[in-house]
Parts: C-alpha cells; structure tokens; sequence
C-alpha cells in the first residue's frame, strides 16, 4: 500500500466519520433539544453522548429489524 493511497483512505474514514457525527448532532437538535440545551449549559457531555449512542442503537435496531 503506497502512501497515496493510505492518505486516501484515511482522508475517506475521516470524512464518513465527520459526516455521520454532523448527522447525528442535527437528528439529535430535532428530536432531544432539551437534552441538548441541558447539556451545552451544563457544561457536561455525559448526557449529549448517552442521547448519541441511545439514537444509533434505536437506528440499528430498526435496520435490523427491516432486513
């Protein structure tokens, strides 16, 4: 594997990752702002990041379930 194409790769992950965060963070602003707002004044991101992970698990759940 040349570097080219290690530079790609990781270049692709990074992206797919950023993507998926801005996804989440937007679906998370319309479904849970409360928990949100709550969080931001808090200054605390434990329940930012229990809401994250609790909606990736709701979304896998279903596309289990679908397929």
């Amino acid at each position: 594997m040349t570097t080219r194409e290690l530079a790609m790769t990781t270049a692709g992950v990074v992206a797919v990752a950023a993507s998926l965060a801005a996804g989440l963070t937007t679906w998370l602003l319309v479904t849970a702002p409360a928990t949100i707002a709550m969080a931001i004044e808090g200054g605390d991101a434990e329940p930012l990041l229990q809401a994250a992970l609790n909606a990736l698990y709701e979304a896998l759940t279903r596309l289990v379930r679908y397929l």
